[in-house]
């Protein structure tokens, strides 16, 4: 169980507020998971220009399946546990992508705007986490290489 999950649970069960501890440590788990997806994604961009092993396909489906976790968790703090966040993720993947034909420009789109709703975003920010990992599934599905 994660720190979102288990910090939700509690918060549901009981009547009383989120402590400024668990703020601290949920937007500390928030940011480390928004750098790790900005991580992985540069090393899919990057990687062959600088001679750097890519990401492998399984390594980018494993990813996309924690990104999905954890907008859930981010989702079940907002209040809304039993949203079907891959598919709210897929249905913002295809919208970033109508005006962006890659999955890399999307999910770089998606992920800033991650960062710039935060947390407070809540279910918003949850379905762009979603669409990350949505586009992640779509790189690590691509033939051949994965290059920018």
């Amino acid at each position: 169980m994660t720190l979102f999950h288990r910090r939700a649970m509690l918060r549901e069960m009981t009547a009383v507020p989120q402590s400024p501890r668990d703020q601290f440590h949920n937007q500390q788990a928030f940011e480390t998971c928004v750098a790790t997806a900005l991580q992985v994604l540069a090393a899919v961009e990057f990687a062959p220009a600088l001679h750097h092993t890519q990401p492998t396909r399984e390594t980018l489906l494993a990813f996309s399946v924690e990104l999905d976790r954890h907008a859930g968790d981010i989702a079940a703090l907002a209040g809304e546990r039993f949203l079907d966040l891959p598919a709210l993720g897929q249905g913002w993947y295809e919208r970033l992508v109508a005006e962006r034909d890659e999955p890399l420009p999307a999910a770089y789109h998606a992920l800033h705007s991650v960062a710039y709703l935060g947390l407070d975003g809540g279910t918003t920010t949850a379905t762009l986490l979603s669409a990350v990992a949505y586009a992640l599934r779509v790189l690590a599905q691509r033939e051949g290489r994965l290059c920018h």
